[in-house]
């Protein structure tokens, strides 16, 4: 199977990150094919991405041909018999290892081609471990964007323990393809950016904890002092992703060590259901704005 925009692309998962994975190759000129069991999580993802479009073509970056054409090239379905004929899978599901998994052999059994690629998005979780619910773990990749897919260029080729090299070329091939910038690791708890992020987010949480300074003059010293374009606690906030974190640490914690034990006063942010920015609280109180 030679890598082109022609391949038969499929993603599953229609979430937040799942459609921005879509939205960015059919960006590319990829047609592409999502699959999400909930027709109304499908509707809410061309929502996103029809207002996306809309921004760009609002600011002058694109016309409202190149809109209608990104979305044609878009096909979403309820039916997950059409990974059949994939020649790339894409998982895009929530970050829970069993339950991806339970899809990877779903979709060992269900992919027709040998030679079809099936990559995870996990940010944090063990590839090799995933990999091992299928036949064909040497097929099996990490493939991790970062959010939002269509702006942020670098995208994390994770090696697992069982891929061959000709699947690793493979993807950062794809990577390329689509206008990314991949870096290859070896399965590891966090792979590099989500490691250092992570560390980073911990020791200003550990800066708040101490009483040194307060989460706002953190965010403030990482923007201004760092170049950073928002501090930890903000980017956290904005990306939604205040529940996520501490799923990313305890899993950091419990491969690599007690670095990554989060503090008590953030469980309970996370404990008072706090999400981020969209909700109105995350790190910060945005109710007040």
């Amino acid at each position: 199977m030679e890598i082109s925009k022609d391949i038969q692309l499929k993603v599953i998962g229609a979430g937040s990150v799942g459609m921005s994975i879509i939205e960015a190759f059919a960006q590319q000129g990829f047609t592409i094919s999502g699959i999400e069991v909930n027709e109304e999580i499908i509707q809410r993802g061309m929502a996103r991405v029809d207002k996306n479009l809309s921004k760009l073509v609002k600011k002058g970056k694109i016309s409202d041909t190149d809109k209608e054409a990104v979305i044609k090239r878009i096909r979403m379905t309820t039916d997950f018999e059409a990974v059949k004929d994939a020649d790339v899978v894409i998982e895009a599901i929530f970050e829970d290892v069993d339950v991806k998994k339970d899809l990877f052999a779903r979709l060992d059994k269900t992919v027709a081609s040998d030679a079809a690629l099936l990559l995870t998005n996990t940010s944090s979780l063990s590839v090799s471990e995933i990999a091992s619910a299928t036949k064909r773990p040497e097929m099996v990749a990490g493939m991790h964007f970062f959010n939002p897919v269509p702006v942020m260029k670098l995208v994390e080729v994770v090696r697992g323990a069982e891929s061959s090299e000709d699947t690793v070329g493979k993807v950062v091939e794809l990577a390329k393809l689509m206008g990314k910038v991949p870096i290859v690791c070896k399965d590891s708890a966090g792979f590099v950016v989500n490691r250092m992020l992570h560390m980073f987010a911990l020791e200003g949480c550990r800066i708040v904890e101490e009483g040194v300074a307060s989460a706002k003059d953190v965010d403030t010293g990482a923007r201004l002092g760092l170049g950073h374009p928002m501090g930890p606690f903000e980017l956290f906030d904005a990306l939604d992703g205040v529940q996520l974190f501490p799923k990313v640490c305890n899993s950091l914690e419990q491969e690599i060590g007690s670095r990554f034990k989060i503090p008590i006063w953030v469980r309970n942010i996370i404990r008072a259901g706090r999400t981020g920015r969209s909700s109105g609280k995350g790190f910060h109180d945005y109710t007040k704005e």
